[in-house]
């Protein structure tokens, strides 16, 4: 009897451990999270960054280290905080659980409730490496943290995990097939199991610019970008992506699932983005398809919508990344995944900032992809909707240009001077001009999922008119 009192009990702690997490991904249904790396001899110092992302719709930052002048800064924010610990820190916070309550009574006792820690990301991409010894010691180390936060009495505020890259699978397409490669399964199945006792969840690193970079032949760009108007099914399971992003994370569930966990372990993107430039051989980094994702995964992300075997599970994302990083080892796009440049001016309109953006020059045009010229463009240009685009797309392209968009739609509404003709071409036309006018003028303001058409011919009519500038 005894022990089935036991028995009920954990399954009474389970239940109310998962039923606090479910909560706290409810809240996250329309987060976006940054990273916020420091590789790079020019960023503005921490209490400007933390002025500049009150002024977007960024809600949470994700560290790479415990730099304590950035908690500081991030103190009585509202903005949450994923603290990340170095790979090198592994070894010794394993070894040692004395070294893992030094490191929580230095980097979260000073800062923690003021500065909004909600998650600690031990190592980046350990289970991808060369090195086993260090995949041996992720887990111990996780454990030691655990420990020290159990002593604070904030291990269930404050919860552990590590960031994976896509590169844990054998495979991943189609996504119900996805598995964990047989090699690192025993230190995976280690994670999963801490994960699953903790109530954390699993954060992977999911690009579909790799992907499609990769195998330009195989992977449709525009699937890669959020602008698949068929999708792709997986046969079977009968389910229908319409992005990569979320066959990639769906992959990571079937593959999670696969392993034999009662417990559902919910997925955190902990990093993904597209480079607004690259070498010559880095196939599709360019400011468009840079601006399209992030802008398009944007809005998936707060839509709140799950994927395919998971359509009631929100998604917290954390793009990558905050800056372009002048520092960063490797090729080009290394360091041109930055939503802004050093300067504070953004690379290219994502959607994400409450102002209208500025680069910072007189004319108010966006930087190019090297930000050392002014993105220019001609003085009398119209955006209106293409031909053929389906009344659904142009309801959407309306319902969003004018929502969070910024657009200015007054003239549409009914006894206003461009409400006729009452047609979806018509106000979808007025919403996009008054849109890309208001972003900069830049092409890319103008793509709408390939429903915009630049045109040099005024489109205003009768009392209706259309803005230039």
């Amino acid at each position: 009897m005894a022990t089935s009192v036991r028995l009920d009990h954990l399954s009474f702690c389970h239940l109310l451990l998962w039923a606090l997490w479910f909560s706290r991904l409810a809240q996250f249904a329309s987060a976006i999270g940054v990273n916020y790396g420091m590789n790079g001899d020019n960023l503005p110092p921490p209490k400007e960054v933390v002025e500049l992302i009150k002024d977007t719709y960024i809600d949470s930052v994700k560290l790479y280290n415990a730099d304590g002048k950035v908690l500081a800064a991030l103190a009585n924010t509202g903005i949450s905080v994923v603290l990340g610990v170095e790979n090198e820190l592994i070894p010794p916070l394993a070894r040692s659980p004395y070294a893992a309550q030094i490191w929580v009574k230095q980097h979260i006792k000073p800062f923690y409730p003021a500065t909004s820690i909600t998650a600690i990301a031990v190592g980046n991409e350990v289970l991808t490496g060369d090195d086993k010894k260090l995949m041996a010691l992720l887990v111990p180390a996780m454990n030691n943290l655990q420990l020290a936060l159990l002593g604070m009495d904030v291990h269930e505020k404050i919860k552990i995990s590590t960031p994976s890259s896509m590169a844990v699978l054998a495979i991943s397409s189609p996504p119900s097939l996805a598995a964990f490669k047989p090699q690192i399964l025993p230190y995976a199945k280690q994670v999963l199991q801490f994960l699953a006792h903790t109530g954390s969840a699993f954060m992977v690193n999911a690009y579909p610019y790799f992907a499609y970079a990769s195998d330009p032949k195989g992977v449709s760009l525009d699937y890669a970008l959020f602008a698949s108007k068929q999708g792709v099914k997986d046969p079977h399971t009968g389910f229908t992506y319409g992005s990569l992003f979320d066959a990639q994370i769906d992959a990571v569930h079937f593959a999670i699932n696969a392993v034999g966990f009662k417990q559902h372990i919910p997925v955190i993107v902990s990093e993904t983005g597209w480079p607004s430039n690259g070498d010559k051989n880095e196939t599709g980094a360019t400011m468009q398809n840079a601006q399209i994702y992030n802008s398009n995964l944007i809005k998936r992300v707060k839509s709140g919508v799950g994927t395919p075997l998971y359509p009631q599970e929100a998604i917290p994302t954390y793009i990558f990344a905050l800056f372009n990083e002048n520092e960063k080892p490797g090729p080009s796009s290394e360091r041109n995944f930055g939503l802004f440049q050093p300067s504070k001016a953004v690379v290219y309109d994502a959607g994400l900032t409450k102002v209208q953006p500025s680069s910072g020059n007189s004319n108010g045009y966006l930087p190019s992809p090297s930000g050392t010229q002014p993105q220019q463009g001609p003085s009398a240009v119209w955006c209106v909707a293409k031909p053929g685009a389906s009344e659904a797309q142009l309801q959407q392209i309306i319902n969003f240009a004018c929502g969070e968009g910024g657009a200015d739609c007054a003239a549409i509404q009914n006894g206003q001077n461009c409400f006729s003709p009452n047609t979806l071409e018509a106000h979808a036309s007025y919403a996009m001009n008054s849109y890309y006018q208001h972003h900069g003028r830049n092409y890319w303001n103008c793509f709408f999922d390939s429903a915009g058409l630049l045109t040099p011919t005024n489109p205003s009519y009768g009392t209706c008119t259309y803005p230039s500038q």
